[in-house]
């Protein structure tokens, strides 16, 4: 009589989330142009043919890495009553969030990424924060909002200035908190 083998089942949502979490790393640090499957695949500690089962390519891969973390209701959850202080509070307080800054930045060099930064970028952040704020201008308030979080992340994560590094200098602080409150209260 043969013993069976048990053979640990395969753990395809930790796996597809392991390649995911290694894809946003190397997508921020090399860009999707330099980014290699490779690359990937080995942080994940994971065969390279996994990209394609899981994801159909490199490109489907930074679509999912970059899907992952743009979310806009990091924003649209909060109550419009204290909203500069409330937002303010959660960019500048809470680091244990993947930025997708780095992986928006270095997509630009590659037309494909690039438009796929894009058409995220509207269908996850602008187009939800254009109806939260609703109402004749939202487009504007929307891209007013998109502005100022850019110029905040961008002096924080990637061209950082000591005035963002840590805890935010509290006279900038206040003028952060009062900036996103008035795109709201406009």
């Amino acid at each position: 009589m043969a013993t069976k083998i048990e053979i640990p089942a395969r753990d395809a949502d930790r796996t597809r989330q392991a390649i995911l979490d290694a894809a946003q790393q190397v997508f921020a640090e090399k860009g999707f142009a330099e980014a290699g499957v490779r690359d990937i695949t080995a942080r994940a500690g994971v065969n390279p043919s996994l990209v394609s089962r899981y994801f159909g390519g490199k490109l489907k891969l930074f679509e999912a890495a970059l899907d992952a973390v743009l979310d806009a209701r990091l924003m649209t959850d909060l109550p419009r009553q204290g909203f500069g202080r409330l937002i303010v509070a959660r960019f500048a307080d809470e680091d244990d969030r993947v930025s997708p800054l780095p992986m928006l930045f270095r997509a630009a060099a590659d037309s494909e990424a690039r438009a796929v930064a894009q058409r995220l970028l509207r269908d996850r952040v602008f187009e939800p924060l254009q109806k939260w704020f609703g109402g004749e201008g939202a487009d504007v308030k929307a891209a007013r909002f998109m502005m100022v979080s850019l110029g905040f992340f961008a002096y924080r994560d990637q061209l950082p200035l000591a005035e963002f590094a840590g805890a935010v200098e509290p006279r900038l602080r206040r003028w952060l908190e009062e900036e996103f409150q008035a795109i709201v209260d406009d």
